[in-house]
């Protein structure tokens, strides 16, 4: 009887056991527009992925992290679905196109949450985590500006919508600012990795005299930067600081700290604090900032620079808001100088 007893003290900690580690079993599922080593959006949210993942061991729980890259739209629903059905939790989509599928699969999978990246639709188990891209490329457009030396600069956007054209448009105001005489053309090439559309896409508005080149769209960027070597004008990416990409050419990367960002929500989930609404943030959260100049750091004069480096604190401190506009076109309506009458 003494030897059942403990048996059954011993098998009853073996299920407690089991019951604990299973609870402590996280699987994170990630899902971008790109790939996973584009060293530029969809890198960024995986470094973030990663970190999370990191967080969360260092709480104790077993993690498991998983991804499908390049997922065009029409089929992030099903990719959603697939893990949710697994039971990953939390499911990170790093696109904002992803909203309307994001949605469906969340009604259909209340218990999971879907982390969205950059939309402006939420629901009870879907939260949003938005970086203030129009702030970053508003200064890199300024930055632009004051290093044309022909009037003209040029912005590379991957699809016209409005989460890409916020930073299309915020770059070619940005460059209106700081030259009201500034032509800043802008192209859509329909694609995150079609690198020989965005090289096509620069070289022309390098024919009609843009001397900087602006990237926002993924792998594909190495095009526009590739055209912007070849014919000896500046480039400045998005992202991740892609300077190694072309060291005499990228003037500098706009950064959004994507991975922090996307740690600051797994947190959120982790602590229960996490809620279905979009949180954006910006330079003021620390969500926003150039990269160094690297070896561009010599050929940008110091009083460009130190204009830059103004510009930076003002919007941090609250003295300067960067309108947000979504439509591309739409900044050409509105004067900058009147517009950013703190500035």
């Amino acid at each position: 009887m003494k030897k059942l007893s403990v048996l059954a003290l011993l098998l009853a900690g073996m299920l407690a056991f089991t019951a604990w580690a299973e609870a402590k079993e996280v699987k994170i599922a990630y899902i971008p527009c790109g790939r996973v080593n584009d060293k530029s959006w969809s890198e960024a949210g995986y470094i973030g992925a990663k970190q999370s993942k990191a967080f969360l061991e260092s709480k104790g729980y077993k993690v498991k992290l998983d991804y499908t890259e390049s997922v065009p739209v029409v089929k992030v629903e099903a990719a959603a679905r697939d893990y949710a059905s697994r039971g990953y939790n939390p499911i990170i989509l790093h696109c904002g196109p992803y909203v309307e599928a994001a949605l469906r699969a969340a009604k259909d999978h209340p218990k999971t949450w879907f982390l969205l990246a950059a939309a402006t639709k939420s629901a009870k188990n879907v939260a949003v985590y938005d970086p203030a891209q129009h702030e970053g490329s508003f200064v890199v457009g300024y930055l632009a500006g004051l290093m044309s030396k022909n009037g003209r600069v040029g912005a590379i956007g991957g699809f016209n919508w409005p989460i890409l054209a916020r930073q299309v448009e915020a770059f070619r105001f940005g460059a209106r600012y700081a030259n009201p005489k500034m032509k800043a053309f802008h192209t859509y090439i329909n694609s995150w990795e079609d690198a020989a559309k965005a090289k096509e896409a620069a070289l022309a508005q390098i024919d009609n005299g843009a001397d900087v080149i602006f990237a926002a769209t993924d792998q594909a960027a190495r095009g526009a930067f590739s055209a912007a070597k070849a014919r000896k004008v500046f480039a400045i990416a998005s992202y991740a600081d892609q300077a190694s990409l072309a060291p005499n050419t990228i003037l500098t990367s706009v950064l959004y700290d994507l991975p922090l960002l996307i740690k600051k929500m797994v947190i959120k989930w982790e602590d229960g604090s996490l809620e279905g609404k979009v949180y954006k943030m910006g330079m003021a959260e620390g969500i926003g900032a150039l990269a160094p100049y690297h070896k561009m750091d010599k050929v940008i004069p110091a009083a460009v620079k130190a204009k830059v480096d103004q510009l930076v604190k003002d919007i941090k401190s609250g003295k300067v808001k960067i309108p947000e506009y979504g439509k591309a076109g739409e900044s050409d309506k509105y004067d900058p100088r009147k517009v950013l009458k703190g500035m």
